[in-house]
């Protein structure tokens, strides 16, 4: 059976989702940002499915002050496992473009 990229690319922007302090990255027009990182959208993904092997491309926002090593580690993993769980495809490359950084939501103040 042949898993078209598209069903790779969607479970794979899906599984950054799960990853604490990742997002999908803003929009952008032109190479000028348009909005803000959107961590409840799937991140923009590109795959290439050979057979039953994948290598993956994802662009991420990661939010401050956490490590942009560790997010895109974690990035990695999770997609590398969602994609093998839900697909069968085995993921054997993903690389993680992180092209913007958000600032955590403000603390309500009680007064």
């Amino acid at each position: 059976m042949k898993v078209e990229d598209r069903v790779v690319e969607k479970v794979a922007g899906y599984a950054v989702t799960l990853v604490p302090d990742a997002a999908a990255a803003p929009r952008r027009v032109l190479g000028v940002k348009i909005g803000e990182a959107r961590p409840d959208a799937a991140a923009s993904v590109d795959a290439q499915v050979q057979g039953d092997i994948a290598s993956v491309h994802a662009v991420i926002a990661v939010r401050w002050p956490r490590s942009v090593q560790s997010v895109a580690d974690e990035a990695r993993e999770r997609i590398r496992s969602e994609v093998e769980a839900i697909t069968g495809v085995r993921v054997d490359h993903v690389d993680v473009e992180v092209v913007s950084m958000t600032l955590p939501s403000p603390e309500p103040r009680v007064t």
